[in-house]
């Protein structure tokens, strides 16, 4: 009996510590600050320095990735705590938040290339220029 007392608390308190999101907290400009993998910390390659993405409350966001700027639409799925972007060539990238402050994001991209990576984000309120 104590096992399965054991057991429950454990499973009581992992979900306890499960982050609400709310949408509105994306509502800003994330920058990217640097990628981790489970042991270390990097800084974003050249290419990728300075890149960023605002999301507005309309649905839609403006973003540079890789030096290039891009546009499109974008929604929140709160049920698997997830960002989809839709971009301007109907193409369809996911971003699972891992956590959100707001002054920062950690989040996996659905992608094969970046699935390994965590990316940090650091937040403002005005989008560069």
């Amino acid at each position: 009996m104590k096992k399965y007392l054991f057991v429950l608390l454990a499973f009581a308190s992992f979900n306890g510590f499960a982050q609400k999101i709310n949408q509105q907290d994306l509502y800003q400009t994330w920058t990217i600050d640097k990628y981790s993998d489970d042991e270390t910390y990097y800084a974003p390659p050249k290419k990728e320095r300075g890149d960023y993405m605002t999301l507005k409350a309309d649905g839609t966001y403006v973003a540079v990735l890789e030096g290039e700027r891009n546009t499109g639409s974008w929604m929140y799925n709160a049920n698997g705590q997830y960002i989809e972007l839709m971009y301007s060539n109907k193409e369809q990238e996911k971003l699972y938040i891992h956590w959100l402050s707001d002054k920062s994001m950690v989040g996996t991209y659905d992608t094969d290339e970046y699935r390994i990576w965590e990316v940090h984000y650091v937040s403002s309120k005005v989008a560069p220029k």
